[in-house]
C-alpha cells in the first residue's frame, strides 16, 4: 500500500488563496455508448464540441483576464485537433495528460496502463512539444498501480483524487508523487452539461462557485486553502456557461490577494512532509 504524507503548503507571499482552473479536454472519445456498445452520435457530438469550438472560446476568455490554467488532454484530442492543443500551450497554459482515448484503467493490468500513459505522453509531446509532468485519470477512477506507474514514468504530480482539501505526498515505488485533490461538487457538468443530469443550470453553477470561494477565502484565516475547479471544454466552452466563468473571473480578480495558478505551481509550493497520515 502506498504511504501518504502531509505536505507543508507555502503559498507565495501576499497570496491568500490560490485559484486553480483545470480543464478536461477530449474530442468525443469519452462519450457513453448505447446498449450493445453502439455509438451515441448525440453524446459524441456534444463532447466533440469542446475540441472543435469550446476550447477556443475558453482560451479567448482566459486571455482577456491574463489567467493561466491547466488543460488535461487526451492524446487523441491533441492529434485530431492539433491547432487547439498547440494554441493552449503557446498561450502559457499547462498541458497535462488524461489518457490517450479516455481508456478506463481501474481494472487494467500494469502493462496496459503503462502503455496508455506512454502513448499519451508521446502524443502530447509530438503535438505540443511538451514533456508532461501531470495526470488525471478519466472519470477519476484509478487502478491499484496508477500512482506507481506515473512515478516510474517521471511524473511529478497527479490530480485524480477527491479526498482532501490540500495537496499531499504519495510515496511510490520509484519516488514521490504530489497528489492535488479536487472536488466534483463544483464541476460544471453537474449543472450545465448534457448528457449528465443537469442541476441548477448556469445560475446554479454561479451560486456554487460563489459559495465555494467565499467559504475558502474565509477559512484562510485559520490555515492554508486553495480553490480548484474541474471544467469540461465541451461544457464551459458553450456561451451560457462561459458567461458564468467570465463573471466568476471578474469577481475573483477584484481581490488583490488572489492568484490563479497551474497545478505544477501548486505542487511546487508544497514543502517536505510534515507528518504522516494514519
Amino acid at each position: 500500500m502506498i504511504k501518504e504524507s502531509r505536505l507543508e503548503t507555502r503559498w507565495p507571499v501576499g497570496v491568500r488563496l490560490p485559484v486553480v482552473l483545470t480543464f478536461e479536454h477530449q474530442s468525443g472519445e469519452g462519450a457513453p455508448l448505447r446498449p450493445g456498445e453502439r455509438p451515441n452520435a448525440n453524446s459524441f457530438g456534444q463532447i466533440e464540441y469542446g475540441a472543435r469550438r469550446g476550447i477556443w472560446n475558453i482560451l479567448e476568455l482566459l486571455d482577456q483576464f491574463g489567467v493561466k490554467a491547466t488543460f488535461f488532454m487526451t492524446g487523441m484530442a491533441a492529434e485530431k485537433f492539433p491547432d487547439a492543443a498547440r494554441a493552449a500551450q503557446a498561450a502559457g497554459h499547462e498541458i497535462a495528460g488524461m489518457s490517450y482515448g479516455f481508456e478506463k484503467v481501474r481494472t487494467a493490468s500494469r502493462e496496459r496502463e503503462q502503455t496508455i500513459v506512454r502513448r499519451t505522453v508521446k502524443a502530447l509531446a509530438d503535438t505540443c512539444g511538451v514533456a508532461i509532468k501531470g495526470w488525471r485519470c478519466p472519470d477519476y477512477r484509478i487502478s491499484a498501480q496508477t500512482f506507481d506507474v506515473l512515478s516510474a514514468e517521471g511524473f511529478d504530480w497527479d490530480s485524480s483524487m477527491l479526498n482532501d482539501d490540500l495537496p499531499y505526498l504519495l510515496d511510490c515505488e520509484t519516488g514521490p508523487l504530489v497528489e492535488i485533490p479536487f472536488t466534483t461538487t463544483t464541476q460544471d457538468k453537474a449543472c450545465v452539461a448534457f448528457p449528465y443530469p443537469m442541476r441548477g443550470g448556469p445560475s446554479g453553477l454561479a451560486h456554487t462557485w460563489k459559495n465555494e470561494f467565499d467559504v475558502l477565502y474565509r477559512e484562510t484565516d485559520t490555515g492554508p486553502r486553495f480553490m480548484i475547479l474541474s471544467l469540461q471544454t465541451w461544457a464551459t466552452g458553450r456561451p451560457a456557461p462561459l458567461r458564468t466563468l467570465k463573471q466568476f473571473l471578474e469577481r475573483v480578480t477584484a481581490h488583490n490577494d488572489i492568484q490563479f495558478a497551474r497545478c505544477s505551481e501548486i505542487a511546487g509550493w508544497c514543502d517536505r512532509p510534515a507528518q504522516t497520515k494514519n
